[in-house]
C-alpha cells in the first residue's frame, strides 16, 4: 500500500511539472471529491485553436468563397420565388369550393301546417290542443319537419272557422292558453324547431269588444271598422255596389249606429279600418305581443282584403289596394326590429291569393320589404284531370313572377280545399307519393298539410250527417282528426266518440301513422315522405335553379342544380301508361348522357331502372312512377339554349 501511495505521489508530481499552457489533468484527490475529475486546457492552446481576424479576412476575400456565397444567396431567392409562383398557380388552378348560399330557417325547413283542433286531444274533451302538439314533437323529427304552422287559436264566435277573433291576444280555452304556447315555443326553440301562428287581421268577430264599442262610437274605437252611410243617407241603399267573396253585397246596415259596415267575407266578420292610425297601432302591438311570446313567425291570412280604397268609389276594387302592400311593409319593420333585438330571425309569411301579378307586391312595395315568404296556392287546384303541362305552366309562371332572391312556397293542401288524396280520385294511392315528390323538390318552401303525409282523405257528408255535423259540410271535409293508430278514435282522443269535434274518417284502421311506420320496407307514404325531406336538404334543392321540362301531358320533368353541386333530374309520370323519354338528346347542355338513381317512388321496381347508371337518352318509366336521377357537380355552369 505504501508503494502504491508513493507511485501516486510521483504521478502527481509529474503532472504538476507540466506546462499549464497545454493540458492539465486533475483527479478528485486535490478537489475534495474523489469522484470529481477535470481536464484543463491551457490558455495558449485554446487561443491557438481559433482563427485570427486576419485569417478570417483571407477566407472572406478568397474568390472561391465569394462565388460560393453569391451562388447560395441567388439559389435561396430563386427557390423562394419558385415556391411563391407555385402557390399562386395552385390557388388559381385548384378547384374552388362551391359557394353555399346563406339561408334563413324558413328557406331550409319543411313547414307542417297543423290544425290544432284536429291533431291530438290531451285532456279527453274531444278537441286537439297545444299539449297534444307538445306530446308529438318527436314525430316531426322522425319525418324531417322542423317548423310548425298552427291554424287560428283565438277565441271565436264560430265553431270551425276560427278566423273571426273575439280577442286577438288570447287563446281559445279549448286549445290551451298563452303560457302553454310560450312553453311549446321555448321547447321547440331548444330542439332546433320553429313555431308559426296564424293571424287574421282583416276582420274581427262582431262579438269583439272593439266592434261593440265602435257601434256605440266610443272614443278611439269609433273608427276601428269601415263604416259608411248609405246613398243619400238611405237606410236600405248601401254606400256602393262592392261585393263580398260570395258575390253578395259587402255592406250590412247596423240599426244602432245608423250606418253600414263593410265585410268582404261574412256578415259576422266586419272589416277593420287600417286608414285609422289608432287601429294600426293596436294591431302592431298584437304582433309584438305574439313575437314576445316566443313565436318565430306569423302567417297573415286573407291579405288582399286588408286595405280598401278610402274614397269608396264604385270603379275601385276592394282587393290588392296599394295601402295593403304598404301595411305589410310596416309590419315587416316590426319583425325586423324584434329579430335584431332578440338575435332571432322572425318570419312574416302570407298567401298569394288571387291575382299573382298583384300578389308579388306582398314581397315589397315602393322600395320597402314586405313578406319574407309568399305561398302559391295554385297546386291546391290539382286534381285527377290536371296535366303535366298545366303544372309546368303554374311552376314556370310563379318562378318567373316572383322577384329574384325572394323565397317562394308551395302548398298542396289546406283546410279550405279537399285533401290531395281525395282530389286524385281512383289514382290516389300512387299519386299521393308523386305529388309529395313534386312539392318537396320544387324551389322554395314546401307547406305540408297535416295528414297528407299518410294519404288521409276527406270525410264524407254521410259521416258528418251520422255525427250530427251536417251543417259543417263542406267546410269541415278536410279537417277531420289526425289518424295516429288503428285503435279507437284513431288514437286522436280517449274521449267518447260522440264528444269528438268532428268524426274520424272510417278508413283509419288501415291509413294511420302507426301502420305506415311499422311497414319498415320504405314503401309507405310516410316513409317515402321522410326520404323526400332528407333529399331536399341537398344544396341543389335548397337554392339551385330550376329548368322545367314538360315532355307530354302526362310526364313532368325538371332539373334542379346549384353551381358546383350535384345536379338532379326529377321525372314524374302522372299518366296511366308507360312512357319512354329522351332527355340528353333534346337537352344535351342540361342533362348529361349518364346519371345514377338517387330516389324512386316506392312502387318503382328494379326492372324499371337499373340503379348503377341510367342512360338519359332512353328512360322508360311506368305509369304512376317517379324517379330522381343525379350527376356530379361541374366546374362550369351549364349553358341553357
Amino acid at each position: 500500500m505504501a508503494d502504491k501511495a508513493g507511485d501516486i505521489e510521483r504521478q502527481d508530481d509529474t503532472v504538476d511539472d507540466r506546462d499549464e499552457s497545454t493540458v492539465t489533468f486533475l483527479n478528485g484527490k486535490s478537489g475534495g471529491n474523489e469522484k470529481d475529475s477535470k481536464v484543463l486546457i491551457g490558455k495558449e492552446y485554446h487561443e491557438k485553436s481559433c482563427l485570427t481576424k486576419d485569417e478570417l479576412a483571407q477566407f472572406e476575400n478568397d474568390p472561391f468563397w465569394k462565388r460560393l456565397r453569391l451562388a447560395l444567396f441567388a439559389l435561396f431567392w430563386v427557390a423562394w420565388i419558385l415556391m411563391l409562383l407555385s402557390a399562386i398557380i395552385i390557388i388559381l388552378l385548384a378547384p374552388r369550393c362551391p359557394h353555399r348560399a346563406k339561408m334563413s330557417w324558413w328557406q331550409q325547413d319543411v313547414i307542417y301546417k297543423v290544425d290544432v283542433a284536429a291533431f291530438l286531444d290531451s285532456n279527453e274533451d274531444g278537441h286537439g290542443d297545444l299539449e297534444g302538439i307538445f306530446a308529438k314533437l318527436d314525430y316531426f323529427s322522425q319525418i324531417g319537419v322542423k317548423t310548425l304552422w298552427l291554424t287560428p287559436m283565438f277565441p271565436t264566435s264560430h265553431g270551425f272557422d276560427r278566423s273571426d277573433a273575439t280577442d286577438f291576444m288570447a287563446i281559445d280555452e279549448r286549445f290551451g292558453n298563452v303560457d302553454q304556447l310560450r312553453r311549446l315555443a321555448k321547447q321547440m326553440n331548444k330542439i332546433g324547431m320553429h313555431l308559426i301562428i296564424d293571424l287574421v287581421p282583416n276582420h274581427s268577430s262582431k262579438n269583439h269588444s272593439w266592434f261593440q264599442k265602435s257601434v256605440k262610437r266610443e272614443g278611439d274605437f269609433a273608427n276601428y271598422y269601415v263604416w259608411q252611410s248609405g246613398k243619400e243617407n238611405a237606410t236600405g241603399a248601401p254606400p256602393n255596389s262592392w261585393k263580398n267573396h260570395k258575390g253578395e253585397s259587402a255592406w250590412t246596415y247596423n240599426e244602432e249606429r245608423k250606418q253600414f259596415y263593410l265585410h268582404q267575407l261574412d256578415t259576422d266578420q266586419p272589416d277593420l279600418n287600417y286608414h285609422d292610425a289608432k287601429l294600426k297601432e293596436e294591431m302592431a302591438e298584437i304582433i309584438r305581443f305574439w313575437l314576445a311570446a316566443g313565436v318565430d313567425g306569423i302567417h297573415i291570412s286573407h291579405p288582399k282584403y286588408l286595405v280598401e280604397c278610402p274614397g269608396f268609389m264604385e270603379d275601385h276594387s276592394t282587393t290588392f289596394f296599394n295601402g295593403t302592400f304598404r301595411l305589410l311593409s310596416e309590419w315587416r319593420d316590426i319583425f325586423d326590429s324584434v329579430a335584431e333585438k332578440t338575435s332571432r330571425p322572425r318570419l312574416l309569411i302570407t298567401d298569394a291569393d288571387g291575382d299573382l301579378l298583384k300578389a308579388v307586391n306582398y314581397y315589397g312595395f315602393d322600395g320597402k320589404d314586405g313578406a319574407h315568404v309568399v305561398i302559391s296556392q295554385q297546386l291546391q287546384q290539382l286534381n285527377d284531370k290536371t296535366t303535366a303541362m298545366d303544372i309546368s305552366a303554374w311552376v314556370t309562371t310563379w318562378d318567373r313572377d316572383v322577384p329574384h332572391g325572394r323565397q317562394k312556397a308551395w302548398a298542396l293542401g289546406s283546410g279550405d280545399t279537399s285533401r290531395i288524396a281525395t282530389r286524385m280520385g281512383s289514382q290516389r294511392n300512387t299519386r299521393v307519393d308523386l305529388m309529395n315528390m313534386m312539392q318537396m323538390l320544387l324551389p322554395g318552401t314546401p307547406i305540408l298539410y297535416y295528414g297528407d303525409e299518410i294519404g288521409m282523405e276527406d270525410i264524407t257528408k254521410s259521416e258528418l250527417d251520422s255525427a250530427g255535423k251536417s251543417s259543417e259540410w263542406p267546410f269541415a271535409r278536410s279537417r277531420s282528426p289526425m289518424q295516429w293508430t288503428g285503435q279507437s278514435n284513431a288514437g286522436f282522443s280517449k274521449a267518447n266518440t260522440s264528444m269528438l269535434y268532428l268524426p274520424v274518417h272510417s278508413n283509419y284502421p288501415s291509413i294511420n301513422v302507426e301502420t305506415e311506420f311499422a311497414d319498415g320496407r320504405g314503401v309507405s307514404h310516410l316513409e317515402f315522405l321522410a326520404e323526400l325531406t332528407k333529399l331536399r336538404n341537398k344544396e341543389s334543392f335548397l337554392f339551385g335553379d330550376i329548368y322545367t321540362i314538360a315532355t307530354s301531358d302526362t310526364v313532368l320533368a325538371f332539373v334542379r342544380e346549384a353551381h358546383g353541386f350535384e345536379g338532379f333530374l326529377v321525372v314524374i309520370n302522372f299518366g296511366t301508361g308507360a312512357e319512354t323519354i329522351s332527355f340528353n338528346r333534346n337537352n344535351p347542355n342540361l342533362v348529361p348522357a349518364k346519371a345514377t338513381v338517387q330516389l324512386t317512388t316506392p312502387n318503382l321496381q328494379a326492372s324499371d331502372l337499373q340503379k348503377d347508371h341510367v342512360v338519359t337518352t332512353q328512360i322508360h318509366l311506368e305509369a304512376g312512377r317517379g324517379v330522381v336521377l343525379k350527376w356530379p357537380g361541374k366546374e362550369q355552369k351549364r349553358l341553357i339554349d
